[in-house]
C-alpha cells in the first residue's frame, strides 16, 4: 500500500498542506531582494595615495613598490594590481578569493599598510594612504550641468561646492555605497599661486612662503581663563578661542611672508595671488552637448542589494534636486538597476507565458477541465512554494532563480500528468475514483520518487563548486531542486487526492458556450497581465485564482468553474499594473474564439494523435526488430557528441544589452587636457547624431587604467529597451556604428567604445583582458617591454579571431614627452646651496605642495602652494626660479641644472608585483570569448619572448579558472545519477538503459546551438546539466514499467514494447508541455534576452531529441541489455531465435 493513500482519503489535511506551502511562498515574495545576478564578484580592497608632483616612475618606486611588497600575500588574496600615474597617484587593488569576508580583508590590508607607512615619503604620509572596500561595479552615473549656459552658467568649482556641501556625505551614508567618484570635480581648496619673478624681486623663495603658511595657518588650543587650579573665590571660567587659521581668500592674501629691514612687511599678495579653487585640475567633464559638467559615478559595495542601494541613492538625489539652484540640472547617464528591473520583468514575462502555454497543452491533451486542474494546480503550488525555500536559504530573486522557475514550469507538472492519466485509465476500467487513485499511486509511487531523486542527483554536485561559476550553478540548481521537491510532494499527496475528488464528480462535458465564456475570461486575465507592469502579477494571479476557487468549492460546495474564473480575473485586475485596452480586448476575443472552437480543436487533435500513435507503434516494432542497426546508430551518435563538444565555440557569460556603453579615448603622447577636450567634443558631436543615444558624460584626463592628460573616458546612455526593438537599435549595433565612425572621422586619436562587462564587478568593459607581465628581472626597459606588447597586438589584429572594430589594443605608452633635469651636484655645493632646499623648490613650484588645512563653511579645506600657470607653461620658465644659499644670497636654479627632453610613461601598471601591460580586445563576430582567450594564448606562445609571462583579469580570469569545469560537472552529474538509480533499482544495468539517451540528447542541444549561432556559455552548460535529468525521466518511466511487466512473466521484448506503448502518451504530453514551457526562453527579446536564448535553446533542442530517442532507443537498449544479462529477449528482424535468446 502506497503512503499516498493516507492523503487520498483525507482531502482537508492534504489541501491544508498545499495551502501552507502557497501562503509561505506568498509571504516570502515581497521580502526577497531583487537583483540581476547574485553577488558573485570577488571582494576587493583599494589602497590609494597621492605623491603630489611626482612622475609615474617616482610614484612606482617610492610609493607603489613599498606598499605592494607589504600587501603581497595578505590572507585570502587572489591577485594584486596597481597603477602609478604621472599625476602622483598610486592606486592599488587587492582582489580576494570569493567567499572571504570583505571587512576582514579591509582590516588585514590596513594592517599591512600601517607596516609600510614608515617607508613612504613624508608628503604621502601627510596626504594619507586611504584603504577602503572597493568594487568595480559602477551602479549609476549622473551628470550635473548648467541647463542653459547662455543664461546661467555654473563653473566646475561652483557645482563641486554644491555637491560637496549638500550631496556627497548623504550618498556615502546610503547602505551599499562602496565608493563615490566625481569626474571633473573641483573639490574646493585654497590655492596660493606664486609669481617667481615677484618672489625674486623681494629676495624670497617658495620655501619662504611655505614656512610662513605653516607658521601662520595653524589650529592652536588656547586653554581657559579661570580654570582650576584657580585662586579662591574665582567666579567665572572662560574658554578661550584663538583664531589661528586663515579662513578666506583675503586673509591668505594678507598673510605676512617676511618683515623688511625698513620695518615694512611683505604680504603674500605682493608675491602671488590666493584663490578658492580646486584641489585637482587634472580632469575635465562635459555633457553630450559639450557643456562643462561634473560627472558622478557611484560604485556598489560587494554583497549588497543593487535595487535597495539605488533606491536609497535616488531618494537622496531627489532631496538634493529640490534644493538645486535655478539653471542647474541633473542628468541620468545610466543606472544599472534599470537593466536589472527590465531583465527581471522579461524573465517574469517568460514565466507568465510558460505557465499559460503549459496549461493550454495540458488541456489539449486531457480535454477535461477537471483533469487539467490536477497538473494545473501543481504549477502555482510548486512555483510559489519555491519562493519560500529561496527565502529560507538566503537567495535573491535574480535571473538565475527565475530561469530555474521557468524550466521548472514544465517539470513540476510531469508527475501530476502521469498521476491523472493513469487514474483516468483505471477509472475507465470500472474502478471507483478513490480506488483508481490508490491503484495509480501503488504503481507510480516509486517511479515518482525515482524521477525526482534523479533531478536532485543531477544538480547536487554543482552546489559545492566555488567561484563565479559555482555561484551561477548553485542558485539555478537550488531553485530547480526546491521546485521539484515541492512538486514531488504535491504529486504524492495533493494530485492523487484531487484526481480522486474530481473524477468522482460525474456530469456532462461543457458545451461551446461554456468554453467560450471560460476562454474569454482567461483571455481577459492574460491580457490584463500581459499589458500590466506588476512584477509577479501573473504568477500570483493564477495561483490565487486556483486556490480561491478550490477553497470555495470545499467550503460552499459551489461548482468549480466559476470560482476559478472569477478568482483569476479579479486577482489579475488587482495585481497587474497599468493596462492597455487593445491588448486586453485582443486576448479576450482570442480566448472566446478558441473556447468556441474547442470541440473542433479536440477532434482534429485526437485524429492527429491517433495517427501519430499508429505510426509510432509501427516504428517501434521496426526498431525492435533491428536492434543491431539501432545500436550502431546510437554508437555513432555518441561519437558525434564528443566531436560536437570539441567543435562548438566555448564562452562564459553572454554580453547583454544593458542600455549603456563605455568609451575610451587616447590622444597622442604628451597631449594636454585641452587637446583631449577638443577630441571629446568631436566624439560628442558624433554621438548626438545617433538617435538611440539620449545622454552622455565625457571626461578628459581620466582612464580606468590610470589618469593621464591624453586619456579620455565617456559613458553613453540609450533609450529604453521597449523603444529599441529592432536589431540595429541594440547597444551592440550602436557600438559597431560608433566604432566605424570614430575610426573614419577622428584620425588624431584612438577612440573605442565597448559594451560593459557581462557580469558586474568583473572589469570595467566587455571583452578579454590580457595582462602581459615582465618577469625578466629588469632585463627589459619600458620601451622594449612596450615593443614586445606591440608585436602581440599586431599579431592579434591580423588574426580573424579578433574584432577589428574595435581592434585589439592597449593604452600603455612609454613614450610620453617628458623633461629630465640633470643636477650638477658639485656646482650646487660650490654655490653653497642645500640639495634638499633646491629639490623642494622644484617640487613646490611645478608639482604643487599640500601644506596644511583650514576650515570654511563647515568643511575642511586643504591649502596648496604652487607656481602660477604662466610659470608652468614652458620649460624656459624653469630659469626664473631661485633658491637661497648658505650666505643668504639668491642663486638661480639654472646655475646648477640642465634640461633635456626624454620619453617616459604617463602610467606604470603592475600585476602581481610585475610591471604589466594590459591588452584589451573583443572576439570577432561569430567567435566566442573562449576562442579569443585561446587565440591570445597561442599568439603569446608563438612570439617566444624570454622573460615575459601573461595572466588574465576581469571576466576572462574567471572564464580561464572555470576551464574544463563543465566537463567535470557533466561527468559528476551522470555519475551521481547512475549511482542513485543503481541504488534505487538494485541493479547496475538498469541505470545504463535509462541514461543511454543522455549523450545524444546533448548532441541535439549542441546542434540547436550551432544552428542559432550560439556558443557553449555557462547558461548553455546549465541547460546541458538539466538535460541529464530530463532525458533520464523518460527512460525511468519506460524501464520502471518494463521491469514490472517482466516481473509479471513477460519477455524482455514484450515488456519493452508494452512499456513504450503505454508510456507514449504521458511522455509526449510531459515533453510537449515542457517544450512549450521552454519556448518563451527561446524567443525572448529585450533586456537579458541573450542569456534566456542560450539556456532555452539547449533545453528545448536537447529535450526534443531526448524525447524521440527515449521512445525508440530505450526499448531497444532495454532488450539488448536484458539479453546480455541472460534474460529472455526475442528475435531480431530477419533472424531466427538464437540459443542465447530462446524462450
Amino acid at each position: 500500500m502506497s503512503p499516498s493513500n493516507s492523503f487520498i482519503v483525507r482531502p482537508v489535511l492534504t489541501t491544508v498542506c498545499s495551502l501552507i506551502i502557497v501562503i509561505a511562498g506568498l509571504i516570502s515574495i515581497p521580502v526577497l531582494p531583487i537583483e540581476s545576478l547574485p553577488d558573485i564578484a570577488p571582494p576587493t580592497v583599494n589602497v590609494s595615495s597621492l605623491y603630489g608632483g611626482a612622475d609615474a616612475i617616482t610614484v612606482e618606486q617610492g610609493v607603489t613598490n613599498v606598499l605592494e611588497q607589504q600587501l603581497n600575500g595578505v590572507e585570502g588574496m587572489d591577485f594584486i594590481s596597481s597603477s602609478s600615474s604621472a599625476d602622483g597617484r598610486s592606486e592599488i587593488t587587492v582582489s580576494f578569493n570569493s567567499g572571504t569576508d570583505p571587512d576582514i580583508n579591509q582590516v588585514n590590508v590596513q594592517n599591512r599598510v600601517a607596516l609600510a607607512n614608515p617607508s613612504l615619503p613624508e608628503e604621502v604620509r601627510q596626504s594619507g594612504v586611504v584603504v577602503n572596500k572597493a568594487s568595480n561595479q559602477i551602479l549609476l552615473v549622473y551628470n550635473f550641468v548648467s541647463e542653459d549656459p547662455d543664461k546661467i552658467s555654473y563653473s566646475a568649482e561652483t557645482i563641486s561646492g554644491l555637491l560637496d556641501q549638500n550631496l556627497t556625505d548623504s550618498i556615502r551614508r546610503v547602505p551599499g555605497v562602496g565608493e563615490l567618484t566625481y569626474f571633473g570635480e573641483r573639490r574646493l581648496a585654497f590655492r596660493l599661486w606664486l609669481d617667481p619673478d615677484k618672489l625674486a624681486a623681494f629676495g624670497l623663495t617658495s620655501n619662504d612662503v611655505v614656512n610662513a603658511l605653516r607658521s601662520q595657518n595653524r589650529l592652536v588650543p588656547a586653554g581657559q581663563i579661570g580654570g582650576e587650579p584657580a585662586p579662591a573665590g574665582q567666579q567665572f571660567t572662560f574658554t578661550v578661542q584663538l583664531q589661528g587659521r586663515l579662513i578666506n581668500v583675503e586673509e591668505f592674501n594678507n598673510m605676512i611672508v617676511r618683515n623688511t629691514p625698513e620695518g615694512g612687511v611683505v604680504r603674500f599678495r605682493d608675491v602671488g595671488e590666493a584663490s578658492l579653487g580646486g584641489e585637482n585640475y587634472a580632469l575635465q567633464a562635459t555633457d553630450i552637448n559639450g557643456v562643462p559638467s561634473i560627472g558622478m559615478a557611484v560604485y556598489q559595495l560587494g554583497g549588497t542589494n543593487a535595487l535597495d542601494t539605488s533606491k536609497g541613492i535616488k531618494e537622496v538625489l531627489d532631496e538634493f534636486e529640490a534644493t538645486m539652484p535655478v539653471g542647474l540640472k541633473m542628468e541620468k547617464i545610466y543606472d544599472s538597476t534599470d537593466f536589472i528591473n527590465a531583465s527581471i520583468e522579461g524573465v517574469v514575462s517568460s514565466l507568465r507565458d510558460a505557465v499559460m502555454l503549459v496549461v493550454l497543452i495540458l488541456f489539449l491533451f486531457l480535454q477535461d477541465w477537471k483533469a487539467t486542474l490536477v497538473p494545473g494546480i501543481a504549477i502555482p503550488v510548486a512555483l510559489i512554494g519555491t519562493f519560500a525555500l529561496v527565502n529560507v536559504f538566503g537567495f535573491s530573486l535574480n535571473q538565475l532563480t527565475l530561469f530555474g522557475l521557468i524550466l521548472a514550469t514544465g517539470l513540476v507538472v510531469d508527475d501530476a500528468i502521469t498521476v491523472i492519466e493513469d487514474t483516468s485509465t483505471k477509472k475507465a476500467e470500472g474502478k471507483t475514483a478513490v480506488q483508481a487513485a490508490m491503484g495509480t499511486m501503488d504503481e507510480l509511487f516509486s517511479a515518482v520518487i525515482a524521477t525526482s531523486v534523479v533531478l536532485f542527483a543531477v544538480f547536487l554536485p554543482v552546489l559545492f563548486f566555488p567561484g563565479a561559476t559555482g555561484a551561477i550553478y548553485k542558485q539555478f540548481a537550488a531553485t530547480i531542486i526546491f521546485s521539484v521537491a515541492i512538486s514531488t510532494f504535491n504529486a504524492l499527496t495533493f494530485s492523487p487526492m484531487l484526481a480522486a475528488l474530481l473524477l468522482a464528480q460525474e456530469g456532462e462535458s461543457p458545451g461551446r458556450r461554456t468554453y467560450a465564456i471560460a476562454g474569454g475570461a482567461i483571455g481577459f486575465v492574460y491580457g490584463v497581465l500581459s499589458a500590466g507592469s506588476g512584477v509577479f502579477g501573473t504568477l500570483v494571479a493564477l495561483a490565487v485564482g486556483l486556490v480561491v476557487g478550490y477553497s470555495l468549492r470545499l467550503i460552499t460546495g459551489l461548482p468549480l468553474r466559476l470560482p476559478f474564473v472569477i478568482g483569476g480575473a479579479v486577482s489579475g485586475l488587482l495585481l497587474a499594473g497599468g493596462t492597455s485596452p487593445i491588448v486586453v480586448v485582443l486576448f479576450t476575443a482570442l480566448g472566446i474564439t478558441l473556447g468556441w472552437l474547442t470541440p473542433v480543436i479536440f477532434r482534429r487533435f485526437n485524429g492527429f494523435y491517433a495517427g501519430l500513435e499508429r505510426r509510432y507503434h509501427g516504428l517501434l516494432d521496426w526498431v525492435l526488430g533491428r536492434r543491431g542497426l539501432v545500436m550502431a546508430v546510437l554508437a555513432g551518435g555518441i561519437v558525434l557528441t564528443g566531436v560536437a563538444f570539441s567543435a562548438i565555440p566555448a564562452g562564459f557569460v553572454p554580453v547583454e544589452d544593458q542600455g549603456y556603453a563605455i568609451g575610451v579615448l587616447q590622444a597622442p603622447d604628451g597631449g594636454s587636457i585641452q587637446v583631449t577636450d577638443r577630441i571629446n567634443a568631436k566624439v560628442a558631436a558624433i554621438m548626438r547624431e545617433e538617435k538611440e543615444i539620449t545622454t552622455a558624460a565625457l571626461f578628459s584626463g581620466a582612464s580606468f587604467d590610470g589618469n593621464a592628460p591624453n586619456n579620455g573616458l565617456f559613458f553613453l546612455g540609450t533609450r529604453n529597451w521597449s523603444e529599441r526593438t529592432n536589431p540595429d537599435q541594440s547597444v551592440e549595433a550602436i557600438v559597431a556604428r560608433l566604432n566605424r565612425r570614430f575610426a573614419q572621422e577622428i584620425q588624431e586619436a584612438r577612440v573605442v567604445v565597448v559594451e560593459p562587462p557581462s557580469i558586474p564587478g568583473y572589469g570595467q568593459s566587455g571583452g578579454f583582458e590580457f595582462q602581459l607581465l615582465d618577469r625578466s628581472g629588469g632585463r627589459f626597459d619600458l620601451p622594449e617591454f612596450a615593443a614586445a606588447a606591440g608585436q602581440i597586438i599586431q599579431a592579434a589584429n591580423a588574426d580573424p579571431t579578433f574584432s577589428s572594430a574595435p581592434p585589439v589594443r592597449t593604452q600603455f605608452s612609454p613614450a610620453a614627452p617628458q623633461l629630465a633635469i640633470d643636477v650638477d651636484r658639485d656646482r650646487l655645493a660650490s654655490l653653497g646651496v642645500d640639495f634638499g632646499e633646491a629639490m623642494r623648490s622644484f617640487s613646490i613650484n611645478f608639482g604643487g605642495l599640500y601644506v596644511n588645512d583650514t576650515f570654511q563653511e563647515g568643511k575642511v579645506r586643504r591649502v596648496f602652494v604652487q607656481a602660477n600657470d604662466i610659470t608652468r607653461a614652458t620649460p624656459e620658465r624653469l630659469k626664473s626660479l631661485y633658491v637661497v644659499n648658505s650666505a643668504g644670497e639668491q642663486v638661480p636654479l639654472s646655475e646648477f641644472f640642465t634640461v633635456r627632453s626624454i620619453e617616459g610613461p604617463a602610467v606604470v601598471p603592475h600585476f602581481n608585483l610585475y610591471r604589466s601591460i594590459k591588452i584589451d580586445g573583443q572576439p570577432a563576430a561569430g567567435k566566442s570569448s573562449g576562442q579569443a582567450i585561446n587565440g591570445m594564448r597561442q599568439i603569446f606562445e608563438a612570439q617566444s619572448i624570454q622573460g615575459l609571462g601573461f595572466d588574465w583579469t576581469g571576466i576572462s580570469r574567471e572564464e580561464v579558472k572555470a576551464g574544463a569545469l563543465a566537463v567535470v560537472i557533466f561527468a559528476l552529474g551522470i555519475l551521481v545519477v547512475y549511482l542513485v538509480l543503481a541504488a534505487q533499482y538494485e541493479s547496475y544495468a538498469d541505470p545504463l538503459i535509462i541514461l543511454m539517451t543522455v549523450p545524444t540528447a546533448m548532441l541535439g542541444a549542441l546542434a540547436f546551438l550551432a544552428i542559432r549561432g550560439e556558443v557553449l556559455n555557462i547558461y548553455a552548460q546549465v541547460g546541458l546539466v538539466m538535460l541529464i535529468g530530463l532525458a533520464a525521466k523518460n527512460g525511468i518511466l519506460i524501464v520502471d514499467l518494463a521491469n514490472q511487466r517482466m516481473a509479471a512473466g513477460a519477455r524482455a521484448l514484450e515488456a519493452a514494447r508494452d512499456a513504450a506503448r503505454s508510456r507514449l502518451r504521458p511522455i509526449i504530453m510531459t515533453a510537449i508541455s515542457s517544450l512549450f514551457g521552454f519556448l518563451p526562453l527561446v524567443v525572448a527579446s529585450g533586456a537579458g534576452a541573450r542569456s534566456q536564448a542560450s539556456l532555452g535553446t539547449v533545453v528545448f533542442g536537447g529535450l526534443l531529441v531526448a524525447t524521440v530517442l527515449s521512445l525508440l532507443v530505450v526499448p531497444v537498449f532495454y532488450v539488448v541489455v536484458k539479453a546480455l544479462m541472460g534474460g529472455d529477449a526475442g528475435p531480431e528482424a530477419g533472424s531466427g531465435p538464437t540459443p542465447g535468446l530462446q524462450p
